[in-house]
């Protein structure tokens, strides 16, 4: 709370996307809360931030410091649905995504690193508690009460001076409000939670309300801090194009309309995002923008039974270490003569469209 007969403090100018949700750092209950962080442009180092987390397991590892999580004894590499290979802790059944898959990699061959890689996060988690610096995120469904999440924030304030935002979905707290529940506990809400089945569906403007409201709080701001804006694209083509396949292309789709784009700045988000227009009479069955030559981290594809006129679509990647191009362009899927027209396509570092 800010102390009366003192002017609470300006929020810090050229605060990012980026920056805002790196100060936070997630307890689960899913990856929800990461996957936010990676559309912002964040992919901080995090023990639980991609991972499912059951409440009371959560709290009884934090009340014994993380001990019995990660010995070998402990991990597991299972293969999941699609030939995912999974991280699992047979004491907790904290789960989360190696980044694998089988049949290109066997499960035994990477149990040593995620090992490694557990013991290592568990360290630097029990360090972020003891210094108190970063404003914890327990995101978790109606059935989580409060006095459960209060047990948990007990044992966390038995390491350090922590503070925990537990954010819930709207109900008793209108969507995007904070308030103190007590010292160093906040409760926040989202308008909606992503589906369990599909946590890449995060809410990014809504978890960037909630986390700007709770970082203001959390420094005694009066307001939350402004976003900067976006830099200058690296690449601007407002002019409207058609597309049309020469011949029959199945999914994922035929390349076409590509073109390069320089500037980039590696280990950063990077944006390309289009308006599009399907005809009425559209026979598709995609229409999608690429970064051909790498992993899209966030996709908004065209909704084919969207027609006549136009819809946003973008797809974002993050740049190799000293990666400074790129080749852009759109996948379109269907038969012969499919068509469609773009405008507006813009090449951007930082958030997805309409947020940064």
């Amino acid at each position: 709370m800010i102390p009366f007969f003192r002017q609470a403090p300006a929020a810090p100018a050229g605060l990012t996307a980026a920056s805002l949700l790196g100060a936070f750092e997630s307890l689960g209950d899913n990856c929800e809360f990461g996957i936010a962080q990676r559309y912002a442009g964040a992919d901080p180092l995090g023990l639980f931030r991609l991972s499912s987390t059951p409440l009371a397991d959560l709290t009884h590892a934090v009340e014994t410091r993380f001990a019995h999580y990660g010995g070998a004894d402990d991990i597991e590499v299972r293969v999941g649905a699609g030939g995912y290979l999974f991280c699992h802790s047979r004491r907790y059944g904290f789960a989360y995504h190696t980044g694998d898959m089988a049949p290109h990699v066997n499960p035994a061959d990477i149990l040593g690193r995620e090992i490694r890689r557990v013991a290592y996060l568990k360290d630097r988690l029990l360090a972020d508690l003891a210094a108190g610096d970063k404003i914890l995120v327990r995101k978790g469904p109606p059935a989580e009460t409060e006095g459960a999440v209060r047990r948990l924030f007990a044992a966390l304030r038995a390491i350090g001076p922590v503070t925990l935002l537990r954010v819930c979905e709207a109900g008793e707290i209108p969507p995007g409000r904070v308030v103190w529940r007590g010292e160093g506990l906040m409760q926040g809400t989202l308008p909606r939670f992503a589906p369990y089945a599909a946590a890449t569906d995060a809410d990014l403007p809504g978890w960037l309300a909630v986390c700007g409201r709770a970082y203001a709080l959390h420094h005694s701001l009066v307001d939350p801090p402004s976003l900067a804006p976006d830099g200058p694209p690296l690449l601007s083509a407002p002019e409207t194009v058609r597309h049309a396949l020469d011949t029959a292309s199945p999914d994922p789709g035929t390349l076409i309309g590509s073109r390069s784009v320089t500037g980039l700045r590696g280990n950063r988000l990077h944006v390309v995002a289009a308006e599009i227009r399907l005809p009425e009479g559209f026979c598709g069955t995609r229409a999608a923008l690429t970064f051909p030559d790498a992993p899209a981290h966030a996709r908004r594809e065209a909704d084919p039974a969207r027609r006549g006129d136009w819809q946003t679509i973008y797809t974002a990647t993050k740049t190799r270490k000293r990666q400074t191009e790129a080749e852009i362009g759109l996948l379109l899927a269907g038969p012969a003569g499919t068509a469609v027209e773009t405008r507006h396509w813009r090449v951007t570092e930082g958030c997805l469209p309409g947020v940064g």
